[in-house]
């Protein structure tokens, strides 16, 4: 078939197959020596047979196979019998029945109707009548023998006596003896199937078992229960005090599992079913194992990742053929197969890792940046920070999801193994940023967050303790959540207001360590830009100034920074110097930089004093001076840190309040990272040379943290961002001026000197001397 056949094939059914003639794989030997077994089990006792199976292994094709081939087995000779009988079979689906309250009831009817259906009732009205909640057996007939009559109607007594509003204890005994002692008379084998246990509610479980274990304990049954060993088990533990597991084993005397199908006959149904999709020469491309020039040596491919550690059954084959076909039937001629399969797979079998790389965009796609170059060295922490939020729990879950991620993102691999080299031709693949949206065109309406869901959070949601769950992080973090603040707590009191901002400070701080951005601060920007009273801000800047979580740092300090601004542009905005509007941190700021001048109540002086934001600074700027806060698990990171680290000399004035700043800011992140804040914070380029703030960098970068700086730097020349800037305090630091000039020669020259010094073997001059 070629790639450009006809879009429009058929799904495939997962339907169970009816008889033996439709077995594709040589099952008919285990079938015959299993009916054998169960139709001629001695002696009159009963026998409880299970069949164990994951979903999708074929138990009701087996069952099926099952019943045809008993259908012509013999049993052995009954008990005075001249000749022998076959088995009577009784199947029985209970899940059809599910939530009716009646399953023991119907399972004994449904044996009483197929007792009588065998000799002359039409077997397909039998389903009918039970649906009508028919509880006594089919009217007999007469051509019955009087045997069996009786047998069929001891079973609809049975049924009876078994209602669920029965009490009469005495009146089921009875009964129950009646059937047992007919049962003995006859000596013939019934075989009853229970199919689909496991489709139960978890008390409807519990029934079954009950009933099969207790009453259904008579001579001459035997009951094959087919089932999923795990979903059952969890079923009875919830009323077996957390031993499902004993439980059935007390229950089930002969344990079968189900016969597994080579692993490879699954994979070639798989790939059959590929290869009619996309065309024979594409599917190679699938399968070929070749090395990747995206990977280096440590090529694997897409298919090995991404496809066979999540299909097991010729289920799970059918149900990605199926998946893949209606994408690529859509996306065909926008994306390239080989991805598309892999992020199709995740969709189906691994939902969670599917949500978690739709929300990921910035952190696996290709980066433009150089690959030598401190900003690729920063996205590169901050890409390997982010995959320490994969969404598995286990050690060998976690390195497969990785393994995943890797083969259809090779900036991850480089990020993680620094194997990477980009392949000149990469069509229309997943990892390149401006293909990336279109594999998600489809499945974006399965993962979108629906509008309630916003509304619920942010209106309804008590928003305690046991709500800073993944759940409410993935609505907070998803992309349409953004606006949902302004529109839903327009009219939200200012307590709503603050207790939604306070949320989202520990929500965050829970899920994340790495801040290119901060939603609490968008989140809490966006409902004050609603507030033209004022009160909501004051709340809301408050409850950033009270909140203990690390992330009210960072949005205290881009607050206090952007009303500090705004105070003096209503203030004075003659003074409203270029220095001012140029500053470091307006550079950094997410799409809300001085956005208190937007705000009515900014327009002059008194509004300022009425609105309260001067009040709110005060709180702000003391929260940045107190080194109380909650200290982060792990070091923060990301631009915004660089951010809050350069806004701290423009907010304060005096060096003592700068002082007390920086040592609260040095808690939250790594001491490594917070030579390089301070350096970009406290040296200014200006004119031919650095103006640099050496009495406070003295304070807090010893000769030790420049040596450590310049360590790694003497291994990775690109992994301080700016060396001048270490030049430039080395230079400064001998002089007692507040702020030392240092001209572009000076700095020079000692960079040119240290260059010298790394390849010498005398090693670098201790700066700072």
């Amino acid at each position: 078939m070629s790639q450009h056949s006809d879009l429009y094939l058929s799904f495939l059914q997962d339907e169970p197959i009816g008889s033996a003639a439709d077995d594709k794989y040589n099952r008919s030997t285990y079938v015959r020596n299993l009916a054998l077994s169960l139709s001629r089990f001695p002696g009159s006792e009963s026998l409880v047979v299970g069949i164990q199976g994951p979903w999708g292994s074929g138990k009701t094709s087996l069952k099926n196979m099952l019943v045809e081939q008993l259908a012509s087995t013999p049993s052995k000779k009954g008990k005075g019998k001249k000749q022998e009988e076959k088995v009577i079979v009784v199947e029985f689906e209970p899940w059809i029945y599910s939530g009716s309250g009646r399953l023991v009831t119907l399972l004994f009817n449904q044996i009483s109707l197929t007792l009588l259906g065998k000799l002359g009732t039409a077997r397909h009205n039998i389903a009918n009548v039970l649906k009508r909640a028919a509880n006594k057996a089919a009217p007999i007939s007469g051509l019955a023998p009087a045997q069996v009559q009786m047998i069929a109607k001891a079973f609809g007594n049975l049924g009876e006596a078994l209602e669920p509003d029965n009490q009469d204890i005495d009146r089921l005994s009875e009964r129950r003896k009646d059937l047992k002692e007919k049962l003995e008379e006859s000596a013939t084998r019934i075989v009853v199937f229970i199919d689909d246990l496991d489709r139960l509610m978890d008390d409807e479980v519990t029934d079954v078992m009950r009933a099969v274990k207790a009453v259904g304990d008579l001579p001459y049954m035997t009951y094959v229960l087919l089932y999923d060993r795990d979903s059952v088990t969890k079923s009875l533990d919830k009323s077996c005090h957390g031993k499902g597991d004993e439980y059935l084993k007390k229950i089930i005397q002969v344990p079968i599992g189900m016969p597994e199908l080579p692993q490879e006959v699954v994979y070639d149904r798989l790939e059959d079913g590929l290869t009619g999709i996309i065309g024979e020469k594409r599917a190679e491309q699938i399968y070929e194992k070749v090395q990747n020039a995206q990977f280096g040596d440590s090529s694997l491919p897409i298919y090995d990742a991404c496809v066979k550690p999540f299909v097991r059954t010729m289920r799970d084959a059918n149900r990605l053929i199926n998946e893949f076909m209606l994408c690529y039937q859509v996306l065909r001629d926008d994306v390239e197969p080989m991805d598309l399969l892999g992020i199709t797979s995740l969709e189906v079998f691994n939902p969670d890792l599917h949500r978690w790389i739709m929300a990921s965009k910035d952190y696996l796609c290709d980066s433009d940046l150089p690959i030598t170059g401190r900003l690729m060295l920063d996205h590169k922490v901050e890409v390997k920070a982010h995959l320490s939020t994969l969404p598995t729990y286990g050690t060998d879950a976690k390195d497969r999801d990785l393994r995943a991620v890797e083969s259809l993102f090779p900036f991850v691999a480089y990020c993680v193994d620094s194997l990477y080299t980009r392949p000149d031709e990469v069509g229309r693949a997943i990892h390149r940023p401006e293909h990336f949206n279109t594999y998600f065109r489809l499945s974006i309406g399965n993962n979108l967050i629906h509008e309630a869901e916003y509304r619920k959070l942010l209106v309804d949601d008590s928003l305690g303790e046991e709500d800073l769950d993944d759940e409410h992080w993935l609505i907070v973090s998803s992309k349409g959540f953004s606006d949902k603040p302004a529109k839903y707590l327009s009219v939200a009191d200012a307590g709503r207001c603050a207790l939604v901002v306070g949320f989202c400070l520990e929500l965050e701080a829970r899920h994340r360590v790495v801040y290119p951005s901060c939603i609490s601060h968008d989140v809490a920007t966006a409902i004050m830009k609603k507030d033209y009273t004022g009160e909501r801000s004051e709340a809301i800047v408050q409850a950033i100034a009270d909140s203990n979580s690390p992330v009210s740092m960072i949005v205290a300090a881009c607050m206090a920074y952007e009303i500090r601004r705004a105070i003096h542009r209503a203030k004075s905005p003659e003074k409203d110097t270029q220095e001012q509007v140029e500053s470091k941190p307006t550079i950094g700021l997410m799409n809300n930089v001085a956005m208190f001048d937007s705000l009515p109540f900014c327009q002059d002086s008194e509004d300022i004093e009425d609105s309260g934001l001067e009040r709110g600074l005060m709180s702000l700027c003391k929260k940045l001076k107190c080194t109380n806060c909650r200290h982060p698990q792990t070091p923060l990171s990301g631009r915004l840190l660089q951010w809050y680290a350069s806004a701290i000399p423009l907010i304060f004035t005096k060096t003592d309040d700068r002082y007390r700043a920086f040592s609260a800011f040095q808690d939250l992140v790594d001491d490594t990272k917070f030579v390089d804040y301070a350096l970009y914070a406290l040296i200014q380029e200006q004119g031919g040379g650095f103006i640099v703030d050496a009495p406070l960098l003295k304070r807090f970068i010893t000769c030790e943290r420049i040596q450590t700086s310049l360590k790694l730097w003497d291994n990775d020349p690109n992994s301080i961002e700016d060396i001048k800037l270490l030049a430039a305090y080395d230079v400064a630091y001998k002089s007692n001026n507040h702020a030392k000039f240092v001209n572009n020669g000076e700095v020079d020259f000692l960079v040119e000197n240290w260059k010298h010094e790394r390849h010498s073997d005398s090693g670098f001059d201790h700066p700072l001397s």
